[in-house]
């Protein structure tokens, strides 16, 4: 049996790692002695990717990590990146979909002036869904065919996915509708998904849900929940009033929560919340589910025909 941070030489595949939480992570998975994980880096930011990219190698060995500039929004950047990185390395044993931004206005502030009422009816600014939402599909749906394709490694996984969401996927923002509902959607995606993969070998397992852990199962998928974290996602004076009243989460407490889900860890489909020192695992809303349970399976039942999942 292997040791859960047994992963020497394993690949990763980290969105959103010129910076923040995603940069803590390759450099943890690079750095530590202990593990010296290959890494396949994506950012938007080129400069700053290529300056981690040869930084790590300098420090940690030649060739430990490879950069591509990616927007998550774009399918084909992100495909484009991972096969440069399987030419790399070959497979890929951890995804971690980690790439987001803040909110981004969507629509103008509210105002019943006569002159704002009467203007034009613009479209709105979608971007934050671009990112945190779909983009993040993007890099699921990436990892779920390569986790396919692959053989099981020496932890008896095809592969482990990581999703780096928030708070506010439970809660929800009177200022930030689409971050909120970006974070919301990923954690429902986690839990609904693991009822059409539980039968395949990937499970993606919910309190809701009773799947067995099985030695050759595909995928791991565990959301992981941070609240305010000290990072380049926002300017450095939107965190002084988190200082002052001792309201950041530690960097290093998310990171730590990571890495231990890698290696032979079988923790699946859980949604780790975190804030300060505290962390745990969030539960399902399970209010009027028994009520909600028969209508529930004979819609999944018809939309899994009509779409060829079963017969």
């Amino acid at each position: 049996m292997t040791s859960a941070l047994d992963i020497r030489d394993d690949v990763a595949f980290v969105t959103g790692a010129a910076s923040g939480i995603g940069r803590a992570i390759a450099t943890e998975l690079a750095g530590r002695a202990d593990i010296s994980v290959r890494l396949i880096l994506t950012d938007i930011d080129e400069s700053a990717l290529r300056s981690l990219v040869s930084d790590l190698n300098s420090k940690f060995g030649d060739h430990i990590a490879i950069g591509s500039k990616v927007d998550t929004s774009s399918w084909e950047e992100q495909l484009a990146a991972y096969e440069l990185g399987k030419q790399a390395f070959g497979r890929v044993d951890y995804f971690f979909a980690n790439a987001g931004i803040v909110e981004h206005m969507w629509l103008p502030a509210f105002n019943n002036s006569a002159s704002t009422s009467s203007g034009p009816i613009i479209r709105p600014n979608l971007r934050t869904l671009e990112v945190d939402l779909v983009g993040q599909l993007y890099t699921a749906a990436l990892a779920l065919q390569v986790f396919q394709r692959q053989t099981p490694n020496r932890h008896g996984f095809r592969g482990k996915l990581i999703i780096t969401a928030s708070v506010y996927g439970f809660y929800a923002s009177d200022t930030m509708p689409l971050y909120s509902a970006s974070k919301a959607g990923i954690l429902h995606f986690a839990r609904s998904a693991s009822t059409y993969y539980g039968d395949k070998d990937i499970t993606i397992n919910c309190s809701t849900f009773d799947f067995t852990l099985r030695k050759d199962q595909l995928v791991i998928f565990v959301p992981v929940c941070p609240n305010a974290t000290e990072t380049k996602i926002a300017p450095e004076d939107f965190f002084v009033p988190f200082k002052t009243q001792n309201l950041l989460t530690p960097i290093e407490l998310i990171i730590e929560q990571c890495i231990s889900l890698l290696g032979n860890n079988k923790d699946n489909g859980k949604a780790i919340g975190i804030v300060g020192q505290e962390v745990w695992t969030h539960p399902d809303d399970n209010y009027k589910r028994r009520e909600n349970e028969p209508a529930f399976k004979l819609i999944d039942h018809s939309i899994g025909q009509a779409f060829g999942y079963w017969k």
